[in-house]
């Protein structure tokens, strides 16, 4: 194979981790950089800290002297890397620079592909779960930040790819950019021969889209359970004298308090860019308030408020469907989380019955009771949250919060899903749930569905189990003929 087919890199570094503090901090190298990243100050921030208490208590586990400084030493220098690492995901973005792409994730992964190489670039949204930093599947090079890839790029011919362990033919190659439209612009221009010289990022700034956390509330959502593990840890573990750790509660109380101020300004700022565009006060109120939350923290909270709205609407016999939607499906009673939840609120009031009343069986019944609850809650959230057809949409519910709104106009066609319809892909999706049968959704165009911790992912084919699929379809149909006339 001709060096004009041989796309060359690298694998993980550790000289690359360990310059990259360096790197960001010095200047950045020549060409248009295209970041993949939106920052790496949360991580290094746990990765120091952490490393500040693990140092902390391995000087306390030893009793020899030289034995403390040699597990000092290592504890600093491999900090250092971890930090590096961290640090790397936004020191060494992608490059573009003399006549190639360089694509890079962090100190991981990097490969120099030539821009006549590349025929085609295009952005579109693509889901894996992958477990690799980098990997080669089918002919295709997949770089995903948090599973997600946005910009395609598809090859003249096919080319061999050395890059550490990451050894194939390729066709295509995949990366993410935090600002993919940017970036399309800055490849496309680059391929043509206009792009500038100098150093530049890839474009502008992307306009903030309605309802887009801004950048530095993203970074600052975590630092408030920072501060809360930290004042937590330093108390608990005894490391400061108790005067010291009032003090160190004051100031930490202070801190949570002006963050507090800044939420609550950000809050309000979310929640009137939200109305204004048109999203009813509830919708907005709850979006805002959750885009003031890290991932995982959101996805907690919203698993804990629909147990009891759940629990709520089914005791006053109401559902989530909207008034004038039509139903496509609706599960009944799911009768193992019922008995499962009769089971533990039998335990909870056995417990505190008989053990009677102290910490260690009140605290045993709380656990107990709530556990009832979550059971119930999975056991009615089927007729709770049922499968709706409104007059531009459908709305898909499963689980106890997770949805996907269908626009019409998205759906090519309507059909009976058949055993070869349940299969693992990219562009495909299967809504969680038991149906005597089940509908396959064709999109003419992706439709978004939730992937992992909020974050969503396009498909062109879904399907969904109902009770009865040839009414549901038989209801759609009679729906879009009527639309029609």
């Amino acid at each position: 194979m001709s060096d004009a087919k041989l796309i060359t890199g690298g694998g993980a570094s550790i000289g690359a981790a360990a310059r990259a503090p360096l790197a960001a901090l010095g200047k950045r190298g020549g060409g248009t950089t295209i970041p993949s990243q939106d920052g790496s100050a949360v991580g290094v921030g746990v990765i120091v800290f952490l490393s500040v208490v693990e140092i902390v208590l391995v000087d306390l586990m030893l009793s020899s002297t030289w034995a403390r400084l040699v597990a000092l030493v290592a504890a600093l220098i491999a900090s250092y890397l971890m930090t590096g690492f961290a640090v790397a995901l936004s020191a060494y973005p992608h490059r573009l620079a003399g006549e190639a792409l360089t694509v890079s994730y962090g100190a991981s992964f990097h490969a120099r592909v030539p821009l006549d190489l590349i025929s085609e670039v295009s952005q579109r949204r693509v889901f894996s779960d992958q477990q690799r930093t980098a990997a080669v599947n089918d002919g295709v090079l997949s770089v995903p930040v948090m599973s997600t890839t946005n910009l395609v790029l598809k090859l003249r011919e096919a080319a061999r790819l050395e890059a550490g362990k990451t050894v194939g033919e390729i066709r295509e190659i995949r990366i993410h950019a935090t600002d993919a439209p940017a970036a399309l612009t800055s490849i496309r221009r680059a391929m043509e021969g206009t792009l500038p010289a100098a150093a530049e990022p890839a474009g502008p700034p992307a306009a903030p889209r309605p309802g887009q956390v801004p950048t530095w509330l993203r970074r600052l959502r975590w630092a408030g359970l920072l501060v809360l593990v930290i004042e937590i840890l330093l108390v608990t573990t005894g490391l400061l004298d108790w005067r010291v750790a009032a003090g160190i509660l004051v100031v930490t109380e202070g801190t949570l308090s002006v963050l507090g101020l800044v939420f609550g300004a950000a809050f309000i700022s979310q929640y009137r860019k939200l109305r204004r565009t048109g999203q009813g006060r509830r919708e907005a109120l709850g979006e805002a308030f959750f885009s003031l939350l890290p991932p995982p923290i959101a996805e907690m909270v919203r698993h804990e408020i629909s147990v009891w709205g759940i629990l709520a609407r089914a005791v006053t016999f109401r559902t989530q469907a909207r008034p004038g939607d039509r139903l496509l499906g609706r599960v009944g009673f799911a009768w193992r989380p019922g008995v499962l939840a009769a089971l533990l609120a039998a335990g909870g009031v056995t417990l505190i019955t008989r053990a009677g009343v102290s910490p260690l069986p009140i605290a045993g019944t709380v656990v107990l009771l709530y556990a009832a609850a979550a059971a119930a809650a999975f056991a009615t959230a089927g007729r709770v949250r049922p499968h709706t057809l409104g007059r531009e949409d459908i709305v898909l519910r499963w689980g106890l919060h997770h949805s996907a709104r269908v626009p019409l106009t998205a759906i090519d066609r309507v059909q009976d899903a058949e055993r070869s319809d349940d299969r693992r892909a990219e562009d495909f999706f299967r809504v969680p749930g038991r149906g005597p049968g089940a509908l396959a959704f064709h999109f003419r165009e992706p439709v978004e569905v939730p992937a992992r911790l909020g974050a969503m992912r396009p498909v062109t084919t879904l399907v969904v189990p109902v009770a009865d699929a040839t009414a549901a379809r038989a209801l759609i149909d009679d729906h879009q003929v009527e639309e029609a006339q």
